[in-house]
């Protein structure tokens, strides 16, 4: 039986970047072996002080390594190596493999009735808020819309109106009234605080709670 490698391949990645893991990582016995051997690699480079040093020239090493694995169609880490030069090889395969989450961004359309796209800031009763946004690699993020500053008309993270594939966050309203129209993305690496229908209290009470915040622009419902 093939060993499964969906924790070297997958996993890792999403660990480092702090999203959360699928239910076959906390079922599956050889992701869970390569998650406890990744652990307590995690824990001995925090435990590593200033007498711990890498061989020397280990650079070179980690890079003909690495460049030997890439011509492969699978990459695999070799958790079986000596504790420094482990501590060397990760560092350089974090440094190297995983690229840089996007920063968190926020855009946002006007789709009249008749399906066009206005991108000014004013819409009428029936036309729909396109809302696309990038979380910035946080594992909790939502979209919210509040209609003037008062009351919260549209909250939503994965589920309708919401959809989320990796970074990106996307949802769509229709506006049913007049008013000013205020949306933001809300993100962070801890879950979100409650809402209480306001504006002003919300991004206070998130912001209070480590969260940061992107605002779209307001529109304008005549």
């Amino acid at each position: 039986m093939t060993a499964c490698d969906r924790f070297e391949a997958e996993a890792i990645l999403r660990l480092e970047r702090g999203l959360a893991l699928d239910e076959h990582f906390t079922t599956c016995p050889d992701c869970l072996a390569a998650r406890a051997a990744y652990d307590r690699l995690r824990e001995g480079l925090a435990s590593l002080g200033e007498q711990h040093q890498p061989p020397a020239r280990w650079q070179e090493r980690v890079w003909r390594a690495i460049e030997e694995r890439q011509r492969k169609p699978r990459w695999r880490w070799p958790w079986i190596v000596a504790p420094v030069g482990l501590a060397a090889a990760l560092a350089a395969f974090l440094l190297v493999r995983l690229p840089s989450p996007s920063p968190a961004s926020l855009h946002l359309e006007v789709v009249a009735g008749g399906a066009a796209v206005r991108r000014g800031v004013e819409a009428q009763p029936g036309d729909r808020l396109s809302l696309e946004a990038t979380t910035g690699g946080a594992q909790y993020a939502e979209l919210r819309i509040y209609r003037n500053d008062a009351e919260l008309v549209m909250r939503c993270s994965t589920e309708p109106p919401c959809s989320r594939h990796g970074e990106e966050l996307r949802a769509a309203m229709v506006v049913d009234g007049v008013g000013r129209y205020q949306s933001l993305l809300l993100f962070s690496k801890n879950p979100l605080p409650a809402v209480v229908s306001n504006l002003e209290s919300d991004t206070g009470a998130a912001l209070a709670a480590g969260a940061e915040i992107e605002l779209g622009p307001e529109v304008v419902v005549r």
